[in-house]
């Protein structure tokens, strides 16, 4: 990948006019270390782009900053660089995104991801500061900014003999659309240095973007989930007897009764069923997540649960089911109503008469009263705007209490709320716009009868509290859920 797409040697390299090339072993070490990762992107089986890159906690902030990036010739129109850098540079809350390039396509990629432009002054008034943490992770990266006497510029000198062939015409290309090149001209062996940083005022979010991001929501709300580190000391673990024992006496369980795990992720619900002998049907839209689920009931040699990948909008395993379940926000998670709508319609389809459903979702009632004008925008200007300033959290991956009201917008409906994920060993850290609906009662309620439920209880509840008397007010802090039991009548 890096020798057919990188370049050719210029006069001054190793072997002027040929491919410049890397070896495993060069490219392993710069990917080496506890502040670096490695993206790449294919295109099928074929893999058509690579960035190296390092996120680490600077005197002035987090940084976050490509040390290689190679992409495939033939997609150098097809947005892979962005993308990628996308990937590193997402997070809101850095201090300064960048890189060192002879490239001018690498420059705007960087403005585009980050929304923000390369400032010639910035560069020179803060690289230094920056360079010199960079140079300590990057062997190649001089710790000072060239200059010719006095006057310093966005450029190091890397030694890096690179052939310009064709660079006016890149730079020129790189100036339309009224973008002007502010960062001068290198020369062979210098690479510009190109940061962004975070007090710099973000181009306006284009119709067309924000459309892209918002039609990405219902795989951003997926990838969340797989996200998060769902090991047994997660908070969202710790109830899972209480919340079992529960569903078996409310439900009427018999021995051999059938249940369906709804969105049952990695099976904390479903495992402690079969542990009881109950025979479990566990179906989620997550292969991941299935597979920690397969990994677990491997490990204890359990039997009486079969796995099932699927998306409950569409389809669900055949019945007829005793008990189903649904739980922890599956219902509200895609934003959109009529998805809830269609997951209930088939949940109807698969309980057998007289059977029960039990589902939980996130309360309205107890957070939308505490959050404050400014983060409920009126309309799609203020909305971007709010967005931009949102602080993030990494609530999912430590808590999965999303309901503090200075990390939320709500608009349209709708709930917003930036997720950073950073503990997982399987993947880059990532931040994502994840949006939910949430429920009060009566729209809960109403949904539930208009897909043919009796409902026989809707109760405020907090995590591992199911049984508390009297329920808690919907308006209570602590009711972040309504927990909703169910059951098809025997007539419908």
């Amino acid at each position: 990948m890096y020798s057919d797409n990188y370049g050719t040697w210029g006069k001054r390299g190793r072997r002027p006019g040929q491919p410049i090339g890397q070896t495993v072993a060069n490219i392993t070490a710069h990917a080496d270390g506890d502040d670096t990762w490695l993206a790449a992107a294919y295109h099928g089986d074929r893999l058509i782009g690579y960035c190296i890159a390092l996120r680490f906690q600077s005197d002035a902030g987090k940084v976050a900053w490509i040390s290689q990036l190679v992409v495939d010739e033939a997609y150098r129109l097809s947005r892979v660089a962005t993308t990628l850098l996308y990937s590193i540079w997402q997070f809101s809350d850095c201090y300064a995104w960048g890189l060192v390039t002879p490239n001018p396509f690498a420059v705007r990629a960087l403005e585009t991801a980050t929304r923000r432009r390369c400032v010639r002054r910035l560069v020179i008034e803060r690289g230094p500061r920056l360079m010199g943490e960079i140079a300590k992770r990057v062997s190649y990266i001089p710790a000072q900014l060239a200059d010719y006497g006095a006057e310093p510029r966005p450029v190091v000198d890397t030694r890096f003999f690179i052939s310009h062939d064709g660079l006016q015409d890149m730079i020129k290309a790189a100036s339309q659309a009224g973008k002007r090149w502010t960062l001068g001209e290198i020369d062979e062996g210098e690479e510009w240095v190109a940061c962004t940083f975070s007090d710099q005022k973000p181009d306006e979010l284009e119709a067309e973007r924000l459309t892209e991001l918002m039609a990405g929501a219902d795989r951003i709300w997926i990838q969340a989930y797989e996200g998060m580190t769902l090991d047994a000391r997660h908070a969202w673990h710790q109830h899972t007897t209480s919340e079992v024992d529960w569903l078996v006496e409310h439900c009427h369980l018999k021995p051999g009764a059938r249940v369906l795990d709804v969105g049952g992720g990695d099976g904390r619900h479903s495992i402690e069923l079969a542990r009881r002998g109950f025979s479990v049907t566990l179906t989620d839209i997550s292969v991941r997540l299935l597979a920690l689920a397969a990994s677990e009931i491997e490990s204890t040699g359990l039997q009486g649960v079969s796995l099932v990948e699927g998306d409950a909008r569409e389809w669900l395993p055949e019945g007829p089911f005793d008990l189903v379940i649904c739980l922890y926000d599956v219902l509200g998670s895609s934003a959109n109503r009529e998805d809830d709508a269609r997951i209930l319609q088939n949940v109807r389809a698969v309980v057998t008469p007289g059977g029960f459903f039990v589902a939980s979702v996130m309360n309205t009632d107890c957070v939308l009263r505490r959050i404050t004008p400014d983060h409920q925008p009126t309309n799609t200007a203020a909305f971007v705007g709010a967005l931009e300033a949102l602080a993030p959290s990494r609530t999912m991956e430590q808590t999965g209490s999303v309901f503090d009201p200075r990390l939320l917008l709500y608009f349209e409906g709708v709930f917003y709320r930036k997720e950073q994920f950073e503990s997982a060993t399987w993947r880059l850290p990532v931040e994502l716009v994840v949006r939910d609906t949430r429920y009060t009662t009566q729209e809960l309620t109403d949904v539930l009868a208009a897909t043919g439920f009796a409902v026989r209880l809707i109760n405020p509840v907090q995590s591992g509290r199911w049984d508390r008397d009297p329920a808690l007010d919907p308006t209570d802090q602590r009711a972040k859920e309504l927990l909703v039991l169910a059951t098809r009548p025997e007539d419908n």
